[in-house]
């Protein structure tokens, strides 16, 4: 079986592609023996490249949506990348071509996929179809990706969700419910696993204290002030707030801890490498996330992997991860002093904590381990390649 994976570029030398989320599942596809493929680096392009490209944007032009609505340039370089994929396809003999995030430009594989004849899988992710206009959030802002998208929902061999949330989302967009597939998320049992000791792996971090953990961009959609304002509340115990990420909102969110007067409790530890993050999961007492709006959330599984009980807020696809009063508590967007009451639970109550962190790992071990998400992703290759009409 070979897949050509369609997905944003590599940012970094040592990544596959800009996610390294998308990275571990080729790598894990590689593993079982799937023979994973992606684009060529595609440098400046040449007078061959142009025409080209404009050739085939002129054979497939019935599918492109109106170029009006973004720069020729930016429509050139995603069709110049359909037809890359396209010659990839012939040329290696792909079976399957697999999309994520819509990339490149909403197109997602649309005009390869239809130039070739072979089968397209696509999974949406969160920022490919979800949006929220008043943080400045979601690919569809843009018309001409809003129109790309809908085609590809509404053409694609299979769809791909990791959460109801966003499956439910998909179809209303245009993606048939019958080619609309969940497939929900997995995690590394092995790498995420609960610590020995984890006062001694706090240590080893610097910490004393009891570790409330955040970890992702530090953007206004993942809420992270939300979080202060709720711990600021939360004065009688001795916790110290971790954030793993970088993002937009740092200096925003340390003048927020500032002015709470909480700055000495909250470490900004910046970006950590997928090689480091473990530790930060297993020192942590409570995980927190306090997303306006998420798709699903890996960390949310790999918190659970690691026995840490979740705070989480009721914000889309995380609820269907946390069991609310089983593993962690789900809260209302927003609500700080619910989150703030959730938290100082699990800080104050040893017992409490105790339960659900055995539960956490309990429901990561029987229900997201990475290798079933890696089969069901195997399965459906198999099954959109070998259908009659593929």
């Amino acid at each position: 079986m070979r897949v050509l994976h369609l997905a944003p570029p590599a940012n970094k030398p040592n990544q596959i592609t800009a996610h390294s989320f998308i990275d571990e599942e080729i790598a894990a596809l590689r593993a079982a023996g799937v023979e994973c493929l992606t684009l060529p680096r595609i440098e400046t392009a040449t007078v061959g490249d142009r025409t080209t490209t404009l050739a085939f944007a002129a054979a497939h032009w019935a599918r492109v949506p109106p170029a009006g609505l973004r720069t020729p340039r930016e429509m050139f370089h995603a069709v110049r990348l359909e037809t890359t994929a396209a010659r990839v396809i012939r040329d290696c003999e792909v079976d399957v071509v697999h999309s994520h995030f819509g990339w490149p430009a909403g197109f997602g594989g649309t005009l390869a996929a239809s130039a070739t004849g072979v089968p397209l899988v696509a999974s949406l992710r969160g920022m490919d179809l979800l949006t929220a206009p008043e943080i400045g959030y979601g690919l569809r802002r843009d018309p001409l990706y809003a129109a790309a998208v809908a085609r590809l929902l509404t053409t694609a061999t299979r769809t791909l969700y990791a959460t109801d949330y966003m499956r439910e989302r998909g179809i209303a967009a245009g993606a048939p419910s019958s080619r609309a597939t969940l497939v929900r998320k997995g995690v590394d049992l092995i790498r995420f696993r609960p610590p020995a000791d984890r006062e001694a792996v706090r240590a080893a971090l610097g910490i004393t204290r009891p570790m409330v953990l955040a970890v992702g961009t530090l953007s206004k959609r993942k809420n992270l002030s939300l979080v202060l304002d709720a711990l600021a509340r939360v004065m009688d115990s001795a916790w110290m707030f971790v954030i793993v990420g970088d993002g937009a909102e740092r200096d925003t969110l340390d003048a927020r801890a500032v002015a709470l007067g909480i700055r000495d409790r909250v470490r900004f530890a910046g970006s950590v490498g997928r090689a480091d993050i473990g530790r930060y999961f297993a020192a942590a007492d409570v995980f927190v996330h306090a997303a306006v709006m998420e798709a699903a959330g890996n960390v949310i599984l790999e918190a659970l992997a690691v026995g840490c009980p979740i705070v989480c807020t009721d914000a889309g696809g995380p609820t269907e991860y946390v069991r609310d009063g089983e593993t962690g508590f789900v809260v209302p967007p927003g609500d700080a002093p619910a989150l703030a009451s959730r938290v100082g639970q699990l800080l104050s109550s040893p017992a409490l904590h105790c339960a659900m962190a055995h539960n956490a790992r309990a429901s990561a071990e029987r229900e997201f381990d990475y290798g079933r998400m890696i089969r069901e992703v195997i399965q459906i290759y198999v099954d959109v390649s070998t259908a009659p009409d593929s």
